[in-house]
Formats: C-alpha cells, sequence, structure tokens
C-alpha cells in the first residue's frame, strides 16, 4: 500500500488556522483522477463500538425482545448508514464465558454480570440488514464463572456516594474500609474458571452449527482487548507478570497464538484482529508487576539479545509462529489510541499520526521506544520537547513486511479512540472526517470509534450514505488546509468529491479538476456541514447538512468551502466507464448474466466464493456463499424491483455490476 507524505503546516495554512484574513492566498488545487489509485473501500469503516450490557446498554443482551430504546437505536443506525458495530465491550470481553453468557468487568469490583452474545448477536443479524458485528475471543484462560461471590457494589455506592472507588479487587469474598481502601482483596478461583483455547474458540461452531447464525457477518473476531495491560487491569486472574522479562510477553503470544489456531481450525474463514493494543505507550510499552518495588510499572521487553518495542516482538513472534504452523495467524491488525490534546491544532492534525512520515506528533511518548537500541532506553533526544513523527500504520507495516515478508495479506484497524469531549460538535466532526477519508485513502478496514459523540453521526452519514464503493487519487495542494476525499461507483457513473476545510475561522477558496471521469457541463449538488453545534442529526431526511450547487465546465468547479466544514461535490457521468482496479481486485466481469427473467451466476469454474447484493442505500440485501460449480441462480424473487450493486468475490478478486429491475 502507498503512504501519503505531507509536510508541516504551510505558513499561509498556519495564518488560517490562526483566523487571519486569508482572501490573498491561492485556491487550493484540487486535482481528481477517476482512474488513478483505484481500490475498495471497506464498508467496515462505517462503524462504531456499541455497549451491550442489560438494560442500560445501546443493545440490549439479555432480554431477546426488543425495546423502545432499542428500536430507536437501531433505526439510528439505520438512517446513519452504519455498518459495523464492535459488540464485545472492550474489557468486558476478556472474561467473557459464552457458555454461561457472563463476564467479569474490572471497573464493577470484579462483579460478574450476565452478558448474552448470542442474544445481541441475533439482534443485529434479524434487524440490521448490511450491518455486520464484531466479538472477541478470550486469551487470558480464565472466564466468568458464578455470580455467586460478587461484592454488595449497590450498598456500597449507596452508603459512600457515586464517586466510591470501583476498580478494586472486592468480588470473591474482598474486604474494603469506609475510606475506600482496599483491607482484602477477593479470591478470583470463587468466581472464575479456566478456559483453555479450544473453549474460547468453540463459540464459531455454536454459532455457525447450532444457531445457523450467518457467519458471513459475523467473520471478524478480536483477539481478546488490550492484553498488554493485563496486569494492571485483570489483575484478579492468577497470572504472572514478572518486571522486565519475557515471561509476560511470551504467553500472550502463546496464548494468542493457541486460540488463532483453534479458531482457525474449526472456521478457516474467520478473520482475526489483533493484537488490539491500548494506545499510543502501550504500542511499544507492556504493563509487569515491578516485584521489588512493590507496585506495576511499563516497560520495553528485554531478551537475550536485543530490546524491542512491544508492536515489533510481537509481530516477529508472529511470523516465527506462522513459519512452523503454515497457518495465518492474523488479518487485521488493530490498534487503540486515545489522544489527549486539548489546542486546535493538534486535533486537526491527529489524522496525520498513522503514516505522514514528516508529522511531528506532541504526544508521541511511548513511539520514542519504537527502535531502541542495545545499550539505550528509548529516543529522548530527538525532536525533544516538540513530539515524535509517529506514522504508527507505516512502522507496522514495515515491520510486517520485514517478519512475514512483503506479500503477506493483511488489512489495519481502529477500534477505539475518543475524540474528547472539549470539541464543539463542528470541529469534532471535521476530525472525524479526517480519519475516515485518510483511512479510505490507505485501505483501511475497521474503524470503530470508542465514545459516540456529538457531530460523529452527520459525518459517517455523509460518508457512508453519499460515498460510493470505490476510492481514487485526489491530491490536494494544500493538504494540510484541504484535503479531498473523493469516491466513485461501480458502475462509473456517480463520484462524491468530499472535500475538508480545516480552518478554524476563515473560508477557502478550491479550484477543482476532473480526469478520466466525463462528467457533462452544469450544476450539480452540493451538502455542506458546517457550524453545527450539540446533536443535529435525526435521520437520512432530517439532519444538519445544506444543500447548494455548483457549476462544473469543461470538468472545472471552483468552490468557496466555509470555516471548519465538509463539503461533498456530487457529479454524474451520462457517460459511464468501467472501473479500472488492480490486478489483485478485478475478476471476470461476465460472472453475472440474465436469463428467462432470472439472473445467475456463473461458476463453472468453482472460482466464485459469494454473491453480495447491495440496495441504492448500500444496504446489503441478499448473500450467497458455498457455491456449487455450474449457473446459480440468485433466488431474488423478495427484492422490491430497483438498482442494485451486486458484488460477486472470486479467489482471484471482486466484481462489483449495477443491475436495475433486479427480483
Amino acid at each position: 500500500m502507498g503512504f501519503k507524505k505531507m509536510g508541516k503546516l504551510a505558513p499561509a495554512a498556519l495564518l488560517a488556522f490562526a483566523g487571519v484574513c486569508t482572501d490573498a492566498m491561492a485556491a487550493v488545487s484540487v486535482s481528481v483522477d477517476g482512474s488513478s489509485g483505484v481500490m475498495p473501500v471497506s464498508p467496515y469503516l462505517y462503524g462504531r463500538n456499541i455497549y451491550c450490557n442489560g438494560n442500560s446498554g445501546d443493545i440490549n443482551d439479555v432480554a431477546t425482545t426488543l425495546t423502545e430504546k432499542e428500536e430507536t437505536n437501531l433505526e439510528t443506525y439505520r438512517q446513519a448508514g452504519i455498518r459495523y458495530l464492535r459488540m464485545n465491550n472492550g474489557n468486558n470481553a476478556t472474561k467473557h464465558n459464552w457458555r454461561k453468557n457472563l463476564t467479569s468487568h474490572p471497573d464493577y469490583y470484579n462483579n460478574v454480570y450476565e452478558h448474552n452474545w448470542d442474544i445481541s448477536a441475533k439482534k443485529v443479524l434479524d434487524n440490521l440488514p448490511g450491518v455486520d458485528a464484531m466479538y472477541a475471543f478470550q486469551l487470558t484462560g480464565y472466564v466468568a464463572s458464578s455470580t455467586d461471590y460478587n461484592f454488595a457494589d449497590w450498598d456500597y455506592k449507596q452508603a459512600h456516594g457515586k464517586n466510591a472507588p470501583q476498580s478494586l479487587n472486592l468480588a470473591g469474598g474482598g474486604e474494603v474500609d469506609d475510606s475506600g481502601n482496599l483491607v482484602k482483596a477477593g479470591n478470583s478461583a470463587l468466581y472464575l474458571e479456566k478456559w483453555p483455547a479450544d473453549s474460547t474458540a468453540k463459540i464459531l461452531t455454536h454459532w455457525k452449527d447450532e444457531l445457523k447464525y450467518d457467519m458471513d457477518r459475523l467473520k471478524y473476531w478480536s483477539m481478546d482487548n488490550e492484553m498488554e495491560l493485563w496486569a494492571g487491569t485483570h489483575d484478579d486472574l492468577p497470572l504472572d507478570f514478572p518486571d522486565n522479562s519475557t515471561v509476560a510477553p511470551e504467553r500472550m503470544v502463546n496464548n494468542y497464538v493457541a486460540v488463532a489456531k483453534a479458531a482457525k481450525g474449526l472456521y478457516p474463514d474467520v478473520k482475526l484482529t489483533g493484537p488490539v493494543v491500548a494506545n499510543e505507550w502501550s504500542w511499544c510499552n507492556i504493563r509487569y508487576d515491578n516485584n521489588s518495588e512493590g507496585k506495576a510499572v511499563t516497560s520495553y521487553i528485554k531478551t537475550s539479545d536485543k530490546k524491542y518495542c512491544w508492536l515489533e516482538y510481537f509481530i516477529k513472534r508472529l511470523g516465527e509462529e506462522q513459519k512452523t504452523s503454515n497457518i495465518q495467524l492474523l488479518d487485521v491488525f488493530d490498534l487503540h489510541w486515545y489522544p489527549t490534546e486539548k489546542d486546535y491544532e493538534s486535533w486537526i492534525n491527529w489524522h496525520r499520526v498513522f503514516y505522514d512520515t514528516s508529522y511531528v506528533y506532541p504526544g508521541g511518548n511511548g513511539i520514542r521506544c519504537a527502535n531502541i537500541s542495545t545499550d539505550e532506553y528509548c529516543d529522548w533526544n530527538t525532536d525533544k520537547g516538540i513530539g515524535y513523527r509517529t506514522y504508527i500504520f507505516k512502522r507496522v507495516d514495515d515491520w510486517m513486511k520485514k517478519y512475514l515478508g512483503k506479500d503477506y495479506k493483511y488489512t489495519f484497524g481502529f477500534t477505539e479512540t475518543d475524540f474528547v469531549a472539549d470539541m464543539d460538535a463542528m470541529t469534532r466532526a471535521v476530525v472525524y472526517a479526517s480519519f475516515m477519508g485518510t483511512f479510505m485513502d490507505h485501505g483501511v478496514e475497521i474503524f470503530t470509534p470508542w465514545t459516540w459523540r456529538e457531530g460523529m453521526y452527520e459525518v459517517v452519514h455523509l460518508f457512508s450514505r453519499y460515498g460510493k464503493e470505490f476510492r481514487v487519487n485526489s491530491p490536494s495542494s494544500l493538504d494540510s488546509l484541504v484535503s479531498a476525499y473523493t469516491t466513485e461507483n461501480g458502475a462509473g457513473d456517480s463520484m462524491t468529491v468530499i472535500l475538508v476545510n480545516r480552518a478554524e475561522s476563515s473560508t477557502q477558496s478550491v479550484d477543482l479538476s476532473i480526469a478520466n471521469f466525463e462528467v457533462d457541463n452544469g450544476n450539480y449538488t452540493t451538502l455542506t456541514l458546517s457550524g453545527i453545534s450539540g446533536e443535529t442529526f435525526v435521520s437520512h431526511e432530517n439532519n444538519a447538512l445544506k444543500s447548494g450547487t455548483v457549476s462544473v465546465q469543461s470538468k472545472k468547479a471552483s468552490l468557496t468551502l466555509p470555516a471548519k466544514s465538509i463539503t461533498a461535490v456530487l457529479l454524474k457521468s451520462s457517460k459511464p466507464k468501467t472501473i479500472a482496479l488492480p490486478p489483485q481486485v478485478a475478476v471476470n466481469t461476465n460472472l453475472l448474466f440474465r436469463e428467462n427473467g432470472s439472473w445467475f451466476v456463473d461458476n463453472t469454474a468453482g472460482n466464485v466464493k459469494r454473491v453480495e447484493i447491495f440496495n441504492s442505500l448500500g444496504q446489503r440485501v441478499y448473500s450467497l456463499q458455498n457455491l456449487a460449480k455450474g449457473a446459480i441462480r440468485l433466488q431474488t424473487e423478495g427484492l422490491t424491483a430497483g438498482r442494485y450493486l451486486v458484488r460477486v468475490l472470486g479467489t482471484s478478486g471482486i466484481s462489483v455490476q449495477k443491475v436495475i429491475g433486479l427480483r
């Protein structure tokens, strides 16, 4: 994959961010090329985390009947164009027992609660067509077993107020004094049981063979959650995390590999996401027990001959394990990151942390341990007091090529972050859109922010409902200030250019030119998001998008973007063209044909793995897999007449074809 380089902000951009009048600035040039840089846009970018914790959750996972609150939530997801849900509740997943439908949460005294993944998964499958979900495998070797030894948390909070400490290890007979100090830790053996690799993986056969769930919609599984923090977040576990040794990281890798092998053995099509690492510091450092001082510390990894950043060590060991097993043990490299900066300039540059090799990120601290010498700890001298060049996904890609080979096929996921509460809704929208566009440009597969805040539904709605299936190149002459993120549909007759103006208080002129897309002269619709405050999204028809027009002449247009705004330009072509996909993506486009009023897929060669049909809203309404050889009829009688996209996934790639009147 390619990596986009951006330099430090140009002086003109700094003036714009400072709110100084920039009328004399030359217009930003955006050059769209409909045949360059074509790659599929993953629908899983339009995702979020969902809390499934009984009656208080976004989706109730203890009752099978939908509540009024759930009905409202599900309708909002549909209206906004949410396409992916991470359902495992983060730390709640680590000790989840799918057989007993129980889990133990470290932030609530380790008390054990009911969490029924069977219920929440079925609600998604039954009520959200076109939406897929992610759950998690447990890697520690222990899960919740009983609710009989819970700490009386309700009585304690009533007596000591809502601010009473909640993270003490009190389940299992623990004791606490009136000041909130731990007197005696609980005995985890009373509420936990051993849980080997085959136990955690067998939820796949439970869902696939017993409950008959559509596993194509439940294909991606998180490999636990933030295991490099287990020594702190799950310190009730009977595990040893000795200070500065390879014992703890080796246990993590070995547990990961055992579960990965078990899962792939039961369901070869499962997609594993890991290592699900917690935050910037934890990308390179894991948490240990400092036994000599009686406290927990975080540090790099020592081996007999070298010191390693945690992510490099994990990738190195994964490469070694794959060479002996010949099993792909990782499909999506998944990270978390919770930036905490409080200033506007940091916020609107956060998206540059992933790939931009020139950007000095002020919060770049843990990544200083990415290149540890034999004699020294981390690089605390380079850009001292300023930050560090982070480019975390680029670094990971380099390590993956080094240890697993340049032809190793994997993607990236970013499954937890928080666009902080300090932001106003419009700033958050601009930041979120910058992440979304950056991930589209680099082929990232999964994006599910942890905290959902005001302004975010507006952004995912704009990208998901108005964006198209394939990303194309659209470089900007001043990308640090104004970025363009462009998508084109599979039929080659529709294009959306999304322009993000990050200037805090000044408008920006843009000259747009279009190549390799035959847009006719005329006026075209624009949709602009600017100046929002609070939660403005209600539905696809009722939201803060402001409709306008732009004139296109000779495939050129000029626009003025409001300060701190997102503008989509919706273009059409009367001369559709075939999308020129990269060789590894394109397949035979003649596989789909019509005969005697029915649609068929030609699988004579046995190369078709799956067929999917999407409606005009981008919702998947039909799926067929495990096709026999021959001409296979698509049973589409239940579909209403209209426009659909049919996606055929073959062993060599993907074909997308627009169909009118399918049913």
